[in-house]
């Protein structure tokens, strides 16, 4: 049977001959205990006509949080009641610090929080960002949902991941989340990890095979390395590979509770678009296995719709199973309700988030004649493409897209090819083309001297450089290689010179950090200023710190990589009014006025849609399969040119994702006026402000031995730029080192030890607000927030977890109050199933000291919140009393606590009761939600297995990869029936209050000043 509580009566056990007395013990539901070294919360009691069989606990450690653990009272050598013990333990200890008690204050509300209202932000105060409204949308979307199953498609440079992790970090602290894992494309890992770290204090792995070998070679080789910590990020290549996932869908369970899943660039994991039908791709078979394992799901994709209808529906699939099944088409209403959508155009205009105006220029070079290598060689490539058209058996297409790059990319590839044509005629033909590119491969051309002309008249060369930066994209390594030699050329600069560098596919992950945080430094400190990049570079690298100037050396046939590539600096926090996106055209080339056309085309789409969809990708990539040849040149020029051309696509594409724009504004604007309501009403409740956290900070430094001097503190500014000392005697333990690590201001190279990397890595300055050098974030300042590991690990001191016996939780003021005053704080705290923290807050009580005991207070209406803000301002203006007085109230402080513990149960239970209610109500919406939507995803699915299907269009693997998607809807119906009754149930449950408990954190004797 199972109890809520049981008393033992006194027993006698005989062990060995000996009698031993066992004391009574009262165990209940909500108690915590110690035990074996950890605290565990008492969830359920199993007894026997004996006494207490066993109990049934769950960790309330930081490190083991919600492990379930059964013992047997009678076999453990001590279980010690922890909440017994803190009534006792009040003036144990009685600090000297006014300061130091407010920041234990301050320290006890900020890590409070509460799954018990949903319209109220906790995260946006925690972190290291400055916050601007739209990117709360698709939180509170989020808190709204009963499972966080959101798709986050925002225009290019909006800050996804940043909204990402602010629904991550939200979900963290309400616990409805203690698990996560990101996948993301391998060159944006090591941005993840420094953007989780910095911006939320989140310290996540890298898996790879390094990881996984220390793991084995220090654990042994049986050991599963996703065990080592709840926070991952993985590339999107690893996730195909099951080497790397067997061991993560093992921990995982189906599903495993309170798990997150964060797919950046999801796109790539929709099924691949062809004719008629999508089919799924590797990467799609792994998402779609592994994301139905986690109870929480964030896409993330600037480019969610790839123009089939039942391909978007197979990524909704595995975003949400529970409201939309592959095959089965979806609504703009269906899709609404789980996908945030925003253009930077729309944002320019309803909000004063500031975007830059990106301005096009094309220059035209119009002084290079026919006879020039690069314009006639185009030409002789015409010849050799209806040559090789007519014989048959080679594409030209590869060629003729690296000529457009460079003469020089032309003739390598060309080189490499001359094997594979037919023989004769067409083999001669390419023989006579590589002859005459081969001298002309190593000179430059009229692009890279107007580049190089371009950089002298606009950044300066040889020892006039001043500190502009630019960016020059090009599609082949082998361009880049040879555009370098000729810049240094051009430049006067030696080959080892640091003021220009690569970024392509072979550049390590490690390289491509220092490169960005070299580019993205003060360039007054970094002389880094010509960045050449292949498109290795155009997803997710943020560049647009110093950086407002870009090339497209040569112009995609793919309008996506165009935009990808500009979004490199056309991004939120991009200083500059304006960005400069250039490319070159030959005016007497007759191709490039078919890849002008396709520039302004792609640039008019982008301002009216946001970005180029797959749509209007797919009809491009379909006119460009041929190549620009002398019989298709025309057509395409004058469908580029024409203004009717792609609107049709275009209108397609819109209807696919959002409404016609006056809608879309009309929603947008609404959401953003909801949202600055919930964000003041947030910053009145839940705000940290700088200013307090600075204070508390300083007071922790200063309790370990670390304090700040003035001679730190620069305060010629608008923030405070603090430099703090590793060598003070307060930072001597080692484990300190690794939290200075994070404030380096590069990542440690593979080949570099650990002394040589903080010996050559200088340590970042510190604020508590956004550092700014005019407009532009300094790279060299860190942005401390209550979630930093640096701060989080000197609060740490000030914490009350009710479980350290040496925590100073009493304090003797003097204040400038008539009548002694006694302020008791307890600690309200819920719990559902498996010590899931869903509400704590900490209610005041306060009485009238007298010289015997103390008179309780009435409240007055006041909420606990005002009260305990007025208690912050009075100890804010106090002092302290001499030893004597002080050591008086610290041994009557436990029997004045405890002569106010069942007035603070009281007001304990009052609260408890308004959050319980909140709760039910939270769980019961979000239970009917589910149990609606899934009711109507059964009806769509049998609506739909009544239509006549057709099959004339499809291939046979489409045809196959339809008829799979039928069988699955049946296996589908008999899994909603069964969900239908489970699955709004468990939500439910997740909202029920299984513990409480009510501890004390604090008693505050205010004195008036003259009291003696």
């Amino acid at each position: 049977m199972k109890l809520t509580q049981y008393w033992s009566s006194s027993s006698v056990c005989e062990i060995d001959q000996a009698i031993v007395q066992v004391a009574p013990v009262n165990y209940e539901i909500g108690q915590c205990v110690q035990l074996r070294r950890r605290h565990w919360l008492i969830e359920e009691i199993e007894t026997n006509n004996f006494g207490p069989a066993s109990l049934e606990l769950r960790c309330l450690d930081d490190d083991a949080t919600g492990q379930k653990q059964i013992v047997l009272p009678a076999s453990e050598v001590s279980i010690t009641h922890v909440d017994d013990l803190l009534w006792h333990q009040l003036g144990s200890n009685v600090p000297t610090d006014p300061k130091g008690y407010t920041a234990y204050l301050q320290s006890l509300q900020w890590n409070t929080a509460s799954a018990s209202d949903n319209n109220l932000f906790q995260a946006p105060f925690r972190a290291g960002i400055e916050i601007s409204p739209y990117q709360l949308v698709p939180l509170a979307k989020a808190l709204d949902l009963p499972r966080v199953n959101l798709l986050i498609a925002d225009d290019v440079g909006l800050g996804k991941t940043i909204e990402a992790g602010l629904v991550l970090r939200e979900m963290l602290l309400r616990k409805r989340a203690d698990f996560f894992v990101v996948a993301a494309p391998a060159a944006m890992t090591l941005q993840w990890k420094e953007e989780l770290t910095s911006k939320f204090g989140l310290n996540a792995q890298i898996i790879d095979a390094e990881f996984f070998a220390e793991m084995r070679a220090d654990r042994g080789f049986g050991y599963n390395p996703w065990q080592a910590t709840s926070a991952y990020i993985i590339s999107h290549s690893l996730l195909r590979d099951e080497a790397y996932t067997v061991g993560l869908k093992a921990i995982l369970g189906d599903p495993r509770p309170r798990s997150m899943l964060i797919l950046d660039e999801a796109h790539h994991a929709a099924p691949a678009h062809s004719q008629a039908y999508a089919t799924d791709s590797q990467l799609t078979y792994a998402v779609r296995e592994l994301s139905k394992k986690f109870e929480h799901r964030l896409f993330l994709t600037a480019t969610p719709h790839n123009g089939h209808s039942n391909s978007f529906s197979a990524l909704l699939e595995m975003l949400d199973p529970q409201r939309f099944t592959r095959g089965i088409p979806v609504t703009q209403d269906q899709h609404d309700v789980i996908m945030v959508r925003r253009l930077k155009s729309d944002l320019r205009e309803l909000s004063d988030t500031p975007f830059p105006v990106r301005r096009i220029e094309n220059i035209e070079l119009d002084d290079t004649p026919a006879h020039a290598p690069e314009l006639a060689l185009f030409d002789s490539l015409l010849d050799f493409g209806e040559l090789a058209d007519r014989k048959g058996g080679y594409s030209f297409v590869r060629l003729q897209q690296r000529l457009l790059s460079s003469v020089s990319a032309f003739h390598s590839t060309l080189a490499a090819e001359i094997a594979k044509m037919p023989a004769g005629e067409v083999q001669d033909a390419g023989n006579a083309l590589a002859e005459a590119a081969r001298t002309q491969a190593y000179k430059g051309d009229a692009k890279s001297r107007s580049l190089a002309r371009w950089i002298k008249e606009n950044m300066g060369y040889r020892d006039s450089w001043n500190e502009r930066r630019v960016i020059v994209f090009s599609e082949y390594r082998d361009t880049l290689d040879w555009l370098r030699k000729q810049l240094l050329e051009e430049l006067s600069l030696d080959p080892e010179d640091n003021r220009i560098a690569e970024f392509h596919g072979e550049t390590q992950p490690n390289e491509r950090e220092r490169i960005k945080a070299k580019f993205n430094a003060d360039p007054s400190q970094e002389p880094l200023r010509i960045l050449l990049c292949t498109d290795a570079a155009r997803e997710g690298i943020n560049l647009q710190h110093r950086c407002y100037d870009l090339f497209h050396f040569d112009l995609p046939w793919n309008p996506s990589r165009l935009e990808q590539r500009n979004g490199r600096i056309d991004r939120r926090l991009q200083p500059a009014p304006e960005i400069f996106c250039r490319y070159f055209t030959y005016k007497n080339r007759s191709s490039d006025r078919i890849l002008q056309a396709l520039f302004k085309k792609t640039e008019r789409i982008n301002s009216e849609l946001g970005e180029v969809g797959r749509v209007i990708e797919t009809e491009i990539e379909e006119r460009f399969k041929d190549g620009i040849t002398k019989e298709n040149m025309s057509k395409l020029r004058d469908d580029l040119d024409s203004e009717s051309y792609l609107e049709v696509q275009r209108q397609i594409e819109e209807q696919q994702l959002s409404s016609d724009k006056a809608a879309r504004l009309k929603k947008l604007d609404a959401e953003l006026r909801a949202i600055d309501r919930r964000l003041q009403l947030s910053r009145a409740s839940k705000d940290v402000a700088p200013s307090s956290l600075q204070t508390v900070f300083f007071n922790a430094l200063a309790k370990i031995g670390a304090a700040v001097t003035p001679e730190q503190v620069d305060n010629t500014g608008d923030v405070d730029i603090i430099e703090l000392d590793p060598s003070s005697e307060g930072f001597s333990s080692a484990d300190w080192t690794p939290v200075f690590d994070l404030l380096r201001t590069r990542p440690r190279n593979k080949d570099e030890t650990l002394a040589e990397y903080r010996s050559n890595a200088p340590l970042k300055k510190v604020s508590f607000l956004p550092a700014k050098d005019g407009d532009r974030l300094r790279s060299d300042v860190e942005h401390l927030h209550l979630e930093h590991r640096l701060v989080k690990r000197l609060l740490s001191q000030f914490e009350a977890q009710g479980f350290r016996s040496r925590l100073e939780r009493t304090a003797v003021l003097n204040a400038p109050i008539s009548r002694a005053r006694l302020v008791l704080l307890v600690r309200l705290t819920l719990y559902s199933k498996g010590a899931n923290r869903l509400h704590s807050e900490v209610i005041p009580v306060a009485a009238t000291l007298n010289t015997d005991g103390v008179t309780p207070l009435k409240s007055e209406g006041q909420t606990a919140s005002q009260a305990y803000k007025e208690l912050q301002g009075a100890i804010a203006d106090a002092s302290q009393p001499g030893p004597d007085i002080c050591d008086v109230y610290r041994r009557r402080a436990s029997h004045d606590a405890l002569s106010l513990k069942q007035l603070a149960e009281e007001r304990a239970q009052e609260n408890e009761a308004k959050v319980r209610e909140d709760l039910r109500t939270i769980g019961e919406k979000q239970a009917e939600s589910l149990r609606k939507l899934l009711q109507e995803q059964f009806d769509r699915i049998l609506k739909q297995q009544g239509e006549v299907q057709t099959f004339f269009d499809f291939s046979a693997e489409e045809k196959k990869q339809r008829e799979l998607d039928q069988l699955y809807w049946a296996t589908r119906l008999k899994d909603l029936e069964a969900e239908i009754e489970t699955e709004p149930e468990m939500v439910r449950q997740k909202h029920e209050i299984s513990a409480r408990r009510v501890e004390p954190v604090g008693l505050v004797y205010l004195l008036p000043e003259d009291h003696e």
